[in-house]
C-alpha cells in the first residue's frame, strides 16, 4: 500500500511545546508503536498512523474501499497546537475519496483533509483530548463506509472547501435560473455571460453579481460598462466592472462524484470539466472572442454540477463551483488558451435580503406596511439602521440637515457622507445592503412632508426623532395623521434619559398626552422629579410649555456616542416589539443610564390609558384632554358630593400654539370651601401649597391650570356668578408670564362642559 507520508522527510529537531509532547506520548500509548515524526512544512509535523475502524457486518455500501485498518496522518502546529486542532489526512494515495463529501479540497498536493466536525475544529478540539480525535475518525470512516455520513439521505452534500482567495457575491435562485431553464446566451451553448461589479479598492478580491447579459439588455450593457471605463481611476463615482461566465453541463448530465483536486491552471481546469462531463470549449471560444470586452485581466468564472438530489440548504440539484481566472492576451495563441494561466478558486456568499436579516436577526414583522421617519439625526440614525439591518428596509426618512464633520461623533454615516443630506444617504446605505429588494428606503430633505397627505397615507407607522418641539406639536395635531401609529422618541438629562412614547389605539393617547402624563408622574416618582429639576436649572426656563429633551445637531453638545446607542439600542428592541402588537393604551418608555461610580443602565415600562377629549362649549378652537384618572377622580367626588355641588382645581399645562389644555391631576375643594346645592364656593385653604409642590416638582412643567365644579341640577351651563369670576380672572391671567386663558369646567348629570376664555 502506497502512502502518502513515506514522501515525507523525517523531522530532525527537538519538539519543545510541552502540550505536544503529551498528546505524541498518549499516541505511543495509544497505538502501542513508536511514532514516525515527518516534517509536514510551515511549522507543522505529520504523524502517520493505523487506526481500527468497524465495518459494517453486511459489507461496506456500495462496496467503497475502506479498510478495517485505515492509514492516516495527524498534522500538528509546533507552536500552536493545542489551540489549533491537529488536521487529519488519509495516508493512502488510493483512498476513494471521489466517492466521499465530507472532504476537504487537496491543497499544495497533499492529500484531502477530513472534514470531521460541522463546527470550527478548534473550537470543537478545545475540550477534547487527542484520543477523542482518534475515535471521532474512527467514526467517520466506520460513518463512511455504512454510508450513514450524511446527516439526510435524501439530500446531497456539496464539496467542502478550504483556502479560498476571494468571494463572489450572488443570490444561489438567480445564478441556477439559466442552467435549470438551459438558457444560454445567443449561440454559446451552456454558456451564460453575467455582468459582476467589484468595489474601488483596488486590493478588494470580492465580485458582486449585477446581471445576466440577455438580448434585450446587451448592447446597453456594454454602452453602460463602455462609460464607466473611459473615467479615470481617481474618479469616485467609477464602476469596476467585469464579465463573468457561468457554465454547465448537458440537462442529462448528472454527477455524484467529488473531485477533491481543483484546477489551478487551464490544464487542470480542462481536467476538471472532463470529471464532470462539462465542454469547455464554448467558454475559451467565448474568452478569446471578446477578450477586448472585460478591462480588467481577471473575472468570475462559475461552474455548476448537476447532482443527483437536492443539496443541502439550497433549493435545486445545482452546485455552483467559483473561480477567477487570469487572463492576458500573451495566454491566447493559435486561438486556444495556453495553459499556464492562473486560476484561484472563491467562495460564495449569499447577498443579504430582508428576509435574511429578519431571519437572523430573529425579526419577523407580520405586517408588510411601510413607515415614514422624521429625524435622522444621531438617534435616528442608529434606531433607523437598527430596523434595517433587522431586515425591514420600508423607511421613508425624512430630514433636511445635511451631515457636518462634527456629526460624527454620534452619526451612523461616515466620513465619505459629509455634505450630503442625512436621510438621502441613510436609504442609500440602507439599500446597497438590500441590492435585490424591491421595496426600498426613500429620503426626502423636505419636513413639510407631513403635511402631504398622499405621502402620509401610504405608511402605517410614523415615527419621530428630531427633538423639534415645533415638530412635536405638528406630529400631535397633524390632521392628516389618522389610524396611524405614531411614537416619538428622544434623549434628555444630558444623555442620561431616553424617552419613547407610544400613542394608544386611534392616537388616544396620544404623544403629547404622554408627555404630559409623564411631567405628572413627578409628583410621585423621585427620580422624575430630579431631572425635571435639573431640566429646570440647566435651561433656566420656568415656561410651562417646554417641551423637555435635547437634540445633538450642535458641535457644543457635549454628549456621547456610546450613551445614544445605548438608548437607541433599546428603543429600537422595543419598536419591534410593538410593530406586531396592536396597541390598547399608550406607553412611554424610560431608559435611564447612571455614570456616578458604577456605570449602569435601568429601564422602565408606563402604561397610560386613553384620555378624556372635548371642545370648549364656547370657543370650539380650543380642546382639554383630561387624564383618565383625574375624570375617574372629580366623577367620584361628584358622586360623593350627593346634591350639593362640589369642585376642586385642575393641574396641567396649557400649549398655545396648539391651543390645548392638558388636565393631569386634580385638587380636591379646600377644607374652607363653601357649598349646598345651588352653591360652591372654592376656598384656599392649603392650595398654593400644594401648586406651587406640583410646579416645583415638575421643574415648572405643570400648575394651575383650571377649575372645576359641578352643578348637581343643571344648567350644561355657566352660572351669571359663574361669568363674574370669569371676567375677573381674565384680566389677572392675561397678566401672567406666560398668560394663561381662563379655563372653567362644569360637571352636570349630563355631563362635562368645558370652557376656555
Amino acid at each position: 500500500m502506497e502512502r502518502f507520508s513515506d514522501s515525507l522527510p523525517i523531522f530532525s529537531d527537538k519538539i519543545e511545546n510541552p502540550a505536544l509532547q503529551d498528546s505524541l506520548n498518549s499516541l505511543k500509548i495509544l497505538t502501542k508503536k513508536s511514532l514516525s515524526i515527518h516534517d509536514w512544512g510551515n511549522g507543522r509535523i505529520g504523524v502517520p498512523i493505523v487506526i481500527s475502524v468497524e465495518l459494517p457486518s453486511l459489507g461496506n455500501i456500495d462496496n467503497i474501499d475502506i479498510k478495517a485498518k485505515e492509514q492516516i496522518v495527524l498534522v500538528f502546529n509546533l507552536l500552536n497546537y493545542p489551540y489549533e486542532a491537529p488536521v487529519v489526512y488519509t495516508d493512502r494515495l488510493d483512498f476513494p475519496k471521489d466517492q466521499l463529501a465530507h472532504f476537504y479540497i487537496a491543497a499544495n498536493n497533499r492529500p484531502p483533509a477530513f472534514c470531521y466536525v460541522r463546527c470550527n475544529r478548534d473550537e470543537w478540539y478545545a475540550n477534547k483530548r487527542i484520543e477523542d480525535l482518534i475515535i471521532r475518525i474512527a467514526n467517520w470512516l466506520g460513518d463512511a463506509a455504512a454510508g450513514e455520513l450524511n446527516e439526510d439521505g435524501e439530500q446531497f452534500e456539496p464539496l467542502r472547501l478550504e483556502g479560498y482567495s476571494g468571494t463572489i457575491i450572488y443570490d444561489y435562485d438567480t445564478m441556477v435560473r439559466p442552467v435549470l431553464t438551459n438558457t444560454p446566451l445567443l449561440t454559446y451553448k451552456n454558456l451564460s455571460i453575467a455582468l459582476f461589479e467589484r468595489g474601488l479598492d483596488i486590493n478588494q478580491k470580492t465580485y458582486r453579481f449585477v446581471k445576466f447579459l440577455n438580448p434585450d439588455n446587451a448592447i446597453d450593457t456594454l454602452k453602460e460598462v463602455d462609460i464607466e471605463n473611459q473615467k479615470k481611476k481617481d474618479d469616485s463615482t467609477r464602476r469596476k466592472y467585469h464579465y463573468g461566465y457561468l457554465l454547465w453541463a448537458d440537462e442529462h448530465t448528472v454527477n455524484s462524484q467529488y473531485s477533491v483536486n481543483l484546477p489551478k491552471n487551464w490544464a487542470d481546469f480542462k481536467l476538471f470539466c472532463a470529471f464532470f462531463q462539462i465542454d469547455y470549449n464554448h467558454l475559451e471560444n467565448c474568452l478569446i472572442a471578446n477578450f477586448h470586452l472585460n478591462r480588467f485581466i481577471h473575472f468570475p468564472v462559475i461552474v455548476a454540477i448537476r447532482r443527483t438530489k437536492p443539496l443541502i440548504g439550497y433549493s435545486s440539484n445545482i452546485e455552483l463551483i467559483n473561480f477567477r481566472f487570469w487572463l492576458k492576451l500573451e495566454h491566447i495563441k493559435d486561438g486556444k488558451i495556453i495553459d499556464d494561466i492562473e486560476i484561484n478558486f472563491f467562495s460564495h456568499n449569499q447577498p443579504l435580503t430582508q428576509k435574511l436579516a429578519a431571519k437572523i436577526s430573529n425579526f419577523q414583522l407580520e405586517n408588510g406596511f411601510r413607515t415614514l421617519v422624521f429625524g435622522c439625526g444621531a438617534l435616528g440614525s442608529k434606531i433607523i439602521m437598527h430596523l434595517a439591518r433587522s431586515g425591514y428596509p420600508k423607511l421613508s426618512l425624512v430630514d433636511p440637515d445635511s451631515l457636518s464633520p462634527h456629526n460624527l461623533v454620534r452619526h451612523t454615516l461616515f466620513a465619505e457622507h459629509e455634505g450630503e443630506n442625512k436621510a438621502e444617504s441613510l436609504a442609500r446605505a440602507i439599500n446597497k445592503m438590500y441590492p435585490l429588494e424591491s421595496a426600498p428606503s426613500f429620503g426626502f430633505s423636505d419636513k413639510e412632508i407631513i403635511n402631504q397627505k398622499p405621502l402620509i397615507e401610504i405608511h402605517n407607522w410614523i415615527m419621530d426623532f428630531t427633538a423639534s418641539p415645533a415638530f412635536f406639536n405638528t406630529l400631535s395635531i397633524g390632521q392628516h395623521i389618522v389610524e396611524k401609529n405614531v411614537l416619538s422618541a428622544m434623549i434628555s438629562d444630558f444623555g442620561n434619559l431616553g424617552i419613547l412614547y407610544r400613542e394608544g389605539n386611534g392616537r388616544n393617547p396620544r404623544i403629547d398626552d404622554l408627555q404630559a402624563h409623564l411631567y405628572n408622574l413627578s409628583l410621585q416618582k423621585s427620580e422624575i422629579k430630579d431631572w425635571l429639576k435639573r431640566e429646570k436649572l440647566a435651561h433656566s426656563n420656568t415656561n410651562l410649555n417646554v417641551r423637555v429633551g435635547i437634540g445633538c445637531n450642535s458641535e457644543t453638545t457635549v454628549l456621547s456616542d456610546d450613551k445614544i446607542a445605548s438608548h437607541a439600542s433599546f428603543f429600537s428592541g422595543i419598536i419591534k416589539k410593538e410593530m406586531n402588537n396592536v396597541p390598547d393604551n399608550g406607553k412611554i418608555f424610560l431608559s435611564q443610564i447612571s455614570d456616578d461610580g458604577v456605570y449602569s443602565i435601568t429601564t422602565n415600562t408606563i402604561k397610560v390609558a386613553p384620555v378624556h377629549i372635548y371642545q370648549a362649549i364656547n370657543d370650539n378652537s380650543w380642546s382639554v384632554r383630561i387624564q383618565s384618572e383625574v375624570y375617574e377622580k372629580i366623577m367620584k367626588e361628584f358622586s360623593k358630593a350627593k346634591r350639593n355641588e362640589t369642585g376642586g382645581v385642575f393641574v396641567g399645562y396649557c400649549n398655545h400654539k396648539t391651543k390645548i389644555i392638558y388636565v393631569v391631576d386634580s385638587i380636591r375643594a379646600p377644607k374652607d370651601s363653601k357649598a349646598n346645592s345651588i352653591h360652591f364656593m372654592r376656598g384656599i385653604d392649603g392650595l398654593p401649597e400644594e401648586i406651587e409642590n406640583a410646579i416645583q416638582s415638575s421643574g415648572g412643567q405643570i400648575g394651575y391650570i383650571g377649575e372645576w365644579h359641578t352643578h348637581p341640577k343643571g344648567p350644561n351651563a355657566l352660572s351669571d356668578q359663574d361669568m363674574e369670576s370669569v371676567g375677573k380672572h381674565k384680566l389677572e391671567f392675561e397678566r401672567l408670564n406666560p398668560p394663561l386663558p381662563v379655563f372653567l369646567t362644569i360637571i352636570t348629570p349630563n355631563g362635562l362642559f368645558p370652557f376656555v376664555y
